[in-house]
């Protein structure tokens, strides 16, 4: 039986993952991310997903390329790991925006002054608005950077396994 080549798991775990979103936006869940997130970092966010992702998708593919050649393999194979720590940086401070959101969030949220002159629907509406942007931008963050982990765990090991290949 042939074994799956590391592109070919990247792909798989990018349909799930793209499956998943289809979903969630049928339920009007990431339009509703979007809409409600004034400090943007959402949108930030999905896009540096999708652009750090196919960046994965090329080094999976050229780990697979680099693992049928004999000489070049292990400082191909260096490089390519030295390049994936992009992804890495990139998923890491994917927290750090969903973070910042929430502290712009916070900060919107507690805008509102509660002076006398200031109904308590304005108030609730500002708490409202802002708690909002600072948990939707914390979701995004976290949920955009685990399968971004997942797909660089993926690199790793189709990385790994070719080490063992050219020692054996």
């Amino acid at each position: 039986m042939k074994k799956m080549t590391t592109f070919t798991k990247w792909f798989l775990l990018n349909a799930v993952v793209l499956t998943a979103l289809f979903f969630v936006e049928q339920r009007g869940g990431l339009s509703l991310i979007i809409k409600n997130d004034l400090s943007h970092l959402s949108i930030l966010i999905m896009a540096l997903y999708v652009v750090t992702s196919a960046y994965v998708g090329k080094l999976c593919y050229l780990a697979d390329k680099a693992s049928g050649n004999r000489g070049k393999d292990i400082e191909e194979r260096d490089r390519l790991a030295r390049k994936s720590d992009i992804g890495w940086f990139a998923a890491e401070h994917f927290f750090s925006l969903g973070l910042l959101g929430t502290i712009i969030g916070l900060t919107i949220a507690t805008q509102t002054s509660l002076k006398d002159t200031v109904s308590i629907t304005e108030v609730v509406t500002g708490l409202k608005v802002g708690l909002n942007t600072a948990f939707y931008t914390t979701i995004c963050g976290i949920v955009f950077s685990l399968p971004l982990q997942a797909q660089l765990m993926i690199l790793k090991f189709g990385l790994d396994s070719s080490d063992e290949k050219t020692f054996e």
